[in-house]
């Protein structure tokens, strides 16, 4: 004899609450690439490490204050909006900003972060950029 089991919802008191912060998994690579803001002149980079690379970003999005530290000549106030999922900040972009990504020197769009509270990440301009000089993307390997 077959033993059938039935489907019984659960009451929504007895599910568990979970936190909606994604956990840190080992299974599913993150896509991060390492990047360098290229400083002018006598200005240092900087240096960011590995950041996210956000295909749905339309832009690198660093820190007003990364760009300053570069001596990039940044607009004294904001002159956008960059808005996302978790709100909007004071903006401004700048073109053809000089970035080392996986050791490329590119030049690319930046939207620089003035509330200096947005995590840097690698958006399209930055994609674009390196598609630019023959990188293609299926052929990176983020698991390594």
């Amino acid at each position: 004899m077959q033993s059938v089991s039935t489907y019984s919802p659960a009451s929504p008191a007895s599910i568990p609450r979970v936190s909606a912060r994604l956990a840190p998994t080992f299974t599913t690579p993150r896509p991060e690439g390492h990047l360098v803001l290229i400083g002018l002149g006598s200005r240092s980079d900087h240096v960011f490490g590995y950041v996210l690379i956000d295909s749905g970003a339309d832009y690198v999005v660093l820190s007003e204050h990364s760009g300053l530290g570069a001596g990039i000549a940044l607009p004294s106030k904001p002159t956008t909006t960059l808005s996302g999922v978790g709100g909007s900040v004071p903006a401004a972009l700048m073109r053809g900003i000089d970035l080392e990504f996986q050791g490329f020197h590119i030049k690319a769009d930046v939207m620089f972060d003035y509330s200096n509270s947005v995590d840097p990440l690698f958006g399209r301009s930055g994609i674009l950029a390196l598609q630019d000089l023959g990188m293609d993307q299926k052929d990176w390997h983020w698991n390594r």
